[in-house]
């Protein structure tokens, strides 16, 4: 278990940063015509076959058939994890990420304990679920083409489990309490919210794109 990086934050740090400088720190690029073209950093190549586009904001390689966009560029040439280059990305940017960080101490004080590992549990089912709707329903599909219209590729998609919570108030009530979970303790999770009539609970996350995120703990 972690923490969410919300989508809006996400597009934000996307449209704050330009690709074409953030990838001249690493590929000398030259314009031509909309684009720039230069080596490619994933392969071996004599003649520039990279390109990189700064009206979409992605890069494609047409030699070795590397592409995506910013995220992607900087996972692959860095080595690094998703949610590492959303933090780089976000002191360019300028975006706070502080918001989202969970001390270190909380975070290990809880790390055993029974609860946390039921919450878990219900993060990995909800994780998994919401991966299954935005790429294998017509549900999602909406959200699909939206990621890959902004260099999101089906691998990088899988890779790091994107996924899709539906427009609707019950499905993570129904399908955790259809489960067996407590729902107060789904509450404290942050999957739900209660009602303010306490007559129940309704969803947290509706009609978005969701990107887990992981650390040692889960």
């Amino acid at each position: 278990m972690g923490y969410r990086i919300p989508e809006e934050t996400i597009e934000a740090i996307r449209r704050a940063v330009d690709i074409v400088d953030v990838i001249s720190d690493y590929v000398q690029l030259k314009k031509q015509g909309r684009n720039y073209f230069g080596l490619c950093p994933f392969h071996g190549e004599k003649t520039p076959s990279f390109s990189v586009s700064p009206e979409k904001q992605i890069f494609h390689c047409f030699g070795c058939g590397a592409g995506g966009n910013v995220f992607s560029f900087l996972m692959d040439i860095e080595g690094i994890s998703f949610i590492e280059a959303v933090k780089r990305l976000a002191i360019k940017a300028n975006v706070d990420l502080a918001d989202l960080e969970l001390d270190d101490a909380n975070k290990q004080s809880r790390a055993d304990t029974g609860e946390t590992k039921i919450m878990v549990e219900a993060h990995e089912l909800l994780k998994k679920f919401y991966h299954h709707l935005l790429v294998n329903t017509k549900e999602g599909q909406e959200a699909f083409d939206y990621l890959q219209a902004r260099g999101w590729t089906r691998e990088i998609i899988d890779q790091f489990e994107i996924g899709y919570a539906p427009d609707s108030w019950d499905f993570a009530v129904k399908l955790l309490s259809g489960r067996g979970f407590s729902l107060e303790l789904m509450e404290k999770a942050g999957l739900i919210i209660r009602k303010e009539n306490g007559g129940g609970y309704f969803d947290r996350f509706r009609h978005r794109i969701m990107f887990p995120i992981h650390n040692h703990h889960g």
